[in-house]
């Protein structure tokens, strides 16, 4: 899948993030935990430079599971500091605030509120992390890509300061696969991907590595080796006809893609550290 958006909102926020680093402690990275390196803007990662950065892997209860814990493992492996979160369900919230207020507070030479950037790509879930860091829901959040547009600064408590940021995808995505990962989960706008085409690679993807989810979800009796003709089956089982008695597979497009990407289908996980 080719997809390739970026607004020219995303280069003045990148352009804006790097000329505010000086005024903050640390950085929160929030990255998708259903596909931990396509949901990684590596500009944006590399325009913080040397800023110490924990790594919050939110929707975490949409993950599976296991490969959620085989992530984490090989992260810390590897020096990183992270954290799987579910911001809604506010599961990892005290464990991310209480790393974050470590490692940021051991460093500062004053005492006083440790100030923190919020950064990652469009519809990780920034906001409502931000939210539930402040036990509150004073920050727009929603379902879909581009929703915050500027910095703005909100002063948690006495002992924390978040600096909110706008959701920044990479100029350009170099991969095919990271492409449909980012389409799949809704960091990017469905208007510029057919969602048809989307949903096929969906049920490929669900054929290949979570069929049981699959027959469950949509009640299919075996699951077709054509995920065209999986998607006509399940159009069908729904009740997803146009007049004439053809199936109407641009409903079921948009039904399908909307449950994958909320996680109604059952938990998944896109990308494995052992494909790294």
């Amino acid at each position: 899948m080719k997809v390739q958006w970026y607004p020219g909102h995303m280069a003045k926020a990148t352009r804006l993030m790097k000329e505010q680093l000086k005024t903050v402690d640390i950085v929160i990275e929030v990255c998708d935990a259903r596909a931990p390196l396509a949901s990684r803007n590596d500009v944006l990662s590399s325009a913080l430079g040397g800023k110490k950065r924990i790594v919050a892997y939110n929707k975490s209860t949409l993950a599976d599971k296991q490969i959620s814990e085989n992530w984490m493992a090989h992260l810390t492996a590897g020096g990183e500091l992270c954290v799987f979160t579910d911001a809604m369900a506010r599961e990892g919230i005290k464990q991310l605030r209480e790393l974050l207020i470590d490692e940021a507070a051991g460093k500062m030479r004053y005492n006083r509120a440790v100030r923190a950037m919020v950064t990652g790509i469009p519809n990780v879930g920034k906001s409502m992390l931000i939210n539930s860091l402040t036990f509150s829901s004073g920050v727009k959040t929603g379902n879909r890509p581009g929703l915050t547009r500027g910095n703005q600064w909100l002063r948690i408590d006495e002992k924390l300061h978040l600096l909110d940021t706008p959701g920044v995808l990479a100029p350009k995505i170099e991969s095919d696969y990271d492409a449909f990962c980012l389409a799949a989960i809704g960091c990017v706008k469905d208007t510029i991907f057919d969602k048809y085409e989307a949903c096929i690679e969906i049920v490929d993807f669900m054929r290949r590595y979570y069929p049981a989810l699959l027959l469950s979800r949509y009640k299919l009796e075996a699951i077709d080796d054509d995920s065209v003709v999986v998607l006509e089956d399940i159009a069908r089982r729904r009740g997803f006809f146009m007049r004439g008695g053809e199936v109407d597979l641009n409903r079921l497009a948009d039904t399908l893609y909307d449950e994958f990407k909320n996680g109604k289908i059952g938990r998944m996980s896109l990308q494995c550290p052992e494909e790294k």
